[in-house]
């Protein structure tokens, strides 16, 4: 009768192949699967439970990761345009202190060439007075040389030791101003002819 049924239901026709002991034995799998679960159900409860609490556990812990990356995300993000601002900062800096070195350059080039220019200035203003000077001094001697070597003022051609230092103190400083030529050549022989006059 129950191969009958199995026949004649198309949902179980499947079992139309399975004998009646195959059959029982199937039942009593599903009851012994049935009853082993209804006696380990607060077990695969349990089971359940903590699966579903390790799967809410992994979806925090992948949350906490993905706020964690997205904060390290945003350090990075900050520490990039902290070194980006700090390099142009630097660079900033850099031709600042370029620019300044190149006006200190500049003034300096400026201040050595006016200090040249006043160097040369004072040389010429020395070379010109050291000339004055030297011209001032020859025109003493030469004075000093017509009056003591001429016949008509200095007959006796004499001098005395006062008017000989004198003239010699005025040669000294005429020859450290570079003074030379007929002095040299022509005075200083004459006047050294002079008789030299003592008054102790």
């Amino acid at each position: 009768m129950i191969e009958t049924l199995l026949k004649s239901d198309s949902a179980l026709s499947i079992l139309t192949t399975v004998s009646l002991a195959q059959f029982l034995i199937i039942v009593a799998i599903f009851i012994g699967v049935g009853v082993l679960i209804y006696k380990f159900r607060d077990r695969i409860k349990l089971l359940l439970d903590d699966y579903r609490d390790e799967e809410n556990r992994k979806e925090r812990y992948k949350q906490m990761l993905d706020a964690h990356d997205k904060e390290i995300q945003e350090i990075k993000k900050h520490h990039e345009e902290d070194v980006t601002h700090f390099y142009e900062t630097q660079i900033t800096y850099k031709q600042q202190s370029i620019d300044k070195q190149n006006a200190i350059d500049k003034r300096f080039g400026e201040v050595s060439k006016q200090i040249n220019d006043l160097t040369v200035l004072i040389r010429n203003h020395y070379e010109e007075t050291k000339r004055l000077k030297r011209n001032e001094l020859r025109e003493k001697l030469l004075n000093n040389y017509r009056h003591y070597t001429s016949l008509e003022e200095n007959p006796q051609q004499v001098w005395n030791e006062m008017e000989a230092d004198a003239f010699w103190h005025l040669f000294s400083d005429y020859e450290q101003l570079d003074g030379n030529g007929y002095m040299h050549t022509v005075v200083k022989p004459a006047m050294e002819a002079l008789t030299l006059i003592n008054f102790s």
